[in-house]
């Protein structure tokens, strides 16, 4: 009688957990997609590509930083939007951060200048952004794990093209906190 009674409750927690994860997938991947809509219209250059302006020091012509106000700006269009945490707002902190140290010597006005980093699209680190951004009506989730406020998932979009997403949810709404490439596939997009 006590396997029975074990036997009932253990399916009936499956069959709630699969519920549950029946209804929350497709509200997940709605986040997604509407995020990557977002960012195909530009929604995040709301000033332009001005952002991205680097600041010199005005005692030489040496590299100093990307202007932090701007990007404090380009911070805020990512909250608006609210698709993504600040946990995603960090991560982008820290990529500028990192290429900050690329931009180089202090160029002559009217000077084309190539500033490591910036020669991609930032948001789905790729040259080729088209490659997800026009596809986006074919995405379609291949693996997900979801535990109680954090959601793990693998989304296709052509073939060989896949990116995974974390998210967490806050308040009833799931968040973008990463998205980067999916290499399980040794044929991966990303890894050419």
């Amino acid at each position: 009688m006590k396997k029975l009674l074990i036997l009932k409750l253990l399916i009936f927690a499956f069959v709630v957990c699969n519920a549950q994860k029946q209804t929350t997938l497709p509200i997940i991947k709605r986040t997604i997609i509407d995020f990557l809509k977002w960012h195909k219209a530009g929604s995040e250059f709301e000033n332009g590509r001005a952002y991205f302006v680097p600041r010199y020091d005005e005692k030489d012509t040496t590299k100093t930083y990307f202007d932090s106000d701007s990007l404090e700006l380009y911070y805020n269009r990512f909250r608006k939007s609210n698709f993504v945490s600040e946990t995603y707002i960090n991560q982008l902190k820290e990529y500028f951060s990192y290429y900050g140290k690329f931009i180089g010597p202090k160029r002559s006005p009217g000077e084309i200048v190539k500033i490591e980093g910036l020669d991609q699209d930032i948001v789905l680190g790729t040259f080729e952004p088209e490659v997800i951004l026009d596809n986006l009506s074919k995405a379609r989730i291949t693996k997900s794990l979801i535990v109680h406020r954090k959601a793990l998932l693998s989304v296709n979009f052509a073939k060989e093209v896949n990116l995974v997403f974390i998210l967490t949810k806050q308040d009833k709404t799931w968040l973008i906190d990463y998205l980067g490439p999916d290499n399980t596939s040794i044929n991966s997009f990303f890894r050419q």
